[in-house]
């Protein structure tokens, strides 16, 4: 979801609930609900407590275990093949100082399996360059060769102790679990923002899902390539309800 669009749901969200207080405060219609709207109402608090169940157990999950993240070896820096993007416990990025500057970026690290990889290569094109009369270029590539299988051993350190973390806090399955709650609530968010309703309590129950849409994070909330039908959905509810209460 776009900036604009997450602004036009707030909005929305706004404009759903006056319209909802005001068409229930002058008792509009007696009409009731379709129960099948109701249903997914009634889901709702449940899914979205469990997701938030489960993203709190990712972040105590990272409380505990995230201080016991190894912190790499600075000459395991590298961008070659096999190489692997700098993240802490949860996958985010870690920003180290860049170049002479200093500037803080996220940078690759690279494995004992891409170091090993280069050596051989270096080592391959040292013995190349060995046969030819001026042997130009081969103490470089003997050079390469040293630097990459010295850095062998602290990546595989590095990467064993972050594999050793990972396999004993169990995030993977704890974030697994959140991935999971997560695309069941904004499932049934959908649901209930695409649903047709029928009374003024659909729109109060519209404008529920849309406050537990809020409790994702922002990523998640724009992240979401349903936002034009959500909004098509929501567009139509009010313009039916505020149409059948200016009818009264």
């Amino acid at each position: 979801m776009t900036n604009l669009n997450r602004r036009s749901f707030v909005a929305a969200l706004a404009a759903s609930l006056s319209s909802a207080t005001v068409a229930q405060a002058t008792g509009v219609s007696t009409t009731p609900e379709n129960p099948d709207l109701i249903a997914l109402s009634d889901r709702l608090p449940a899914t979205l407590q469990k997701y938030k169940d489960a993203a709190e157990n990712v972040q105590q999950i990272a409380r505990t275990w995230g201080p016991q993240w190894p912190t790499p070896d600075p000459e395991i820096i590298w961008y070659g093949n096999g190489s692997k993007r700098h993240a802490d416990l949860l996958g985010r990025g870690v920003e180290t100082p860049w170049g002479k500057g200093g500037i803080m970026r996220v940078q690759n690290l690279g494995t004992p399996e891409g170091f090993e990889a280069s050596y051989h290569a270096h080592k391959k094109e040292a013995d190349r360059k060995s046969k030819f009369k001026s042997q130009r270029g081969m103490k470089s590539e003997l050079l390469w060769a040293e630097r990459d299988k010295a850095r062998i051993e602290p990546a595989r350190a590095y990467w064993s102790e972050a594999e050793r973390i990972t396999a004993l806090s169990g995030i993977e399955d704890a974030q697994a679990s959140e991935t999971t709650a997560r695309d069941a609530l904004r499932e049934l968010v959908g649901a209930i923002l695409t649903f047709e309703e029928q009374t003024p309590m659909g729109l109060a129950i519209k404008a529920q899902a849309l406050t537990a849409l809020i409790e994702l994070p922002p990523f998640w909330q724009m992240a979401n390539p349903d936002a034009p039908n959500w909004m098509a959905g929501l567009t139509a509810t009010l313009a039916r309800q505020v149409g059948a209460a200016q009818a009264t």
